[in-house]
């Protein structure tokens, strides 16, 4: 997938124009010619977009760098995930963790969903009361770390 292709699934997903997509950090002219794939973006102003709208930001590039991510049983639900955040929405990332513990042991969750799920309901709720003792012992211990690695900053964005 193309990064206009994925830019563009985002934001429909979000339910945003091309318009609020480009949230004043690009034009919407060139916004959309970056998701018809006509022109590049550049990795600072691409980030800065998926920021603004508080995207996951490794999640975006996976599927960039990821041709088929119709295998990934997560990719939806990060998605469905990042849009109930954006929006607040409690009652969808309700209907979201219903969805992911009706999927029993045939199909378990990542880490980084439940990582996912649980920081957006403490983004939600401005509480950390929904985060498992094993997330926080695992955060900590990221954060606490002087040799920072990818996954460290993953954790701060």
């Amino acid at each position: 997938m193309t990064i206009g292709e994925a830019l563009k699934q985002t934001r429909l997903h979000a339910g945003l124009t091309q318009e609020e997509m480009a949230a004043g950090i690009i034009s919407e002219s060139f916004y959309s010619k970056v998701e018809r794939d006509i022109h590049e973006i550049d990795a600072n102003l691409l980030i800065r977009i998926l920021s603004k709208h508080h995207f996951d930001v490794g999640s975006f590039f996976s599927r960039v760098n990821n041709s088929d991510n119709t295998t990934d049983p997560d990719f939806d639900l990060m998605n469905q995930i990042s849009f109930a955040q954006n929006r607040k929405d409690l009652k969808k990332l309700d209907e979201i963790a219903a969805k992911i513990a009706n999927r029993g042991s045939t199909c378990p969750p990542s880490f980084w969903l439940k990582f996912r799920l649980e920081d957006a309901y403490a983004w939600v709720l401005h509480s950390d009361k929904r985060i498992s003792p094993e997330l926080k012992r695992k955060v900590k211990a990221v954060i606490m770390d002087e040799d920072w690695n990818r996954t460290a900053y993953h954790y701060l964005s």
